[in-house]
């Protein structure tokens, strides 16, 4: 048991050492395992006990962010509601959990794929939100207004995370909620 606490607090302090060297450097070719077993203070060893090279640890990390995203989504879908703002406050209080992490990680190039697959999360709750029933009956169509939707709110949370915006996660979830509700509003009183 202890030899697994201990792999956990390692590969924390890897993955924590790798976001501070992105973070410096905004480019993963120019992290070195050297640098990055210097700042964990591990042994080369230690890390190649983890990880194969640099790479696997944005990948886990990617994957680990991923995979939580994707169970507030299945939590979203099972709850049965299926209210997008209900899908934006626990994707707030996600994004909340470990934001310095996260704003290390968006200052850098590295988060392209992240994104994208951000988006297909965000595509897929919006796609299921019952009250946004004033989108296109047209499948294509719909598929536009909901990349319209996805892109504006995951470019916030880029920005917020790349420190382009003054708002906090909370007023940022809060100022895309109150939209939805106001464009839900006028749609309703048509």
């Amino acid at each position: 048991m202890a030899e697994y606490r201990n792999s956990i607090r390692t590969k924390k302090a890897i993955k924590a050492s790798f976001a501070e060297l992105l973070s410096e450097k905004n480019d993963i070719n120019k992290i070195t395992v050297k640098e990055l077993v210097e700042r964990a203070d591990i042994s080369k060893s230690t890390f190649y006990d983890h990880y194969q090279d640099i790479y696997a640890v944005a990948d886990e990390f990617e994957m680990e962010v991923i995979n939580l995203l994707e169970s507030i989504l299945e939590d979203y879908v099972k709850d049965g509601t299926h209210n997008f703002s209900s899908y934006v406050r626990k994707l707030i209080s996600l994004l909340k959990s470990n934001e310095d992490l996260y704003k290390k990680i968006f200052a850098s190039d590295l988060p392209v794929r992240f994104i994208d697959r951000l988006k297909d999360l965000c595509n897929a709750a919006i796609n299921r939100d019952v009250q946004l029933n004033f989108l296109s009956k047209d499948p294509d169509v719909r598929l536009t207004q909901i990349d319209f939707l996805t892109n504006g709110v995951i470019h916030l949370f880029v920005d917020y995370f790349k420190g382009k915006l003054h708002e906090n996660l909370d007023q940022i979830g809060n100022g895309i909620n109150n939209m939805l509700n106001m464009m839900i509003s006028y749609e309703q009183a048509k």
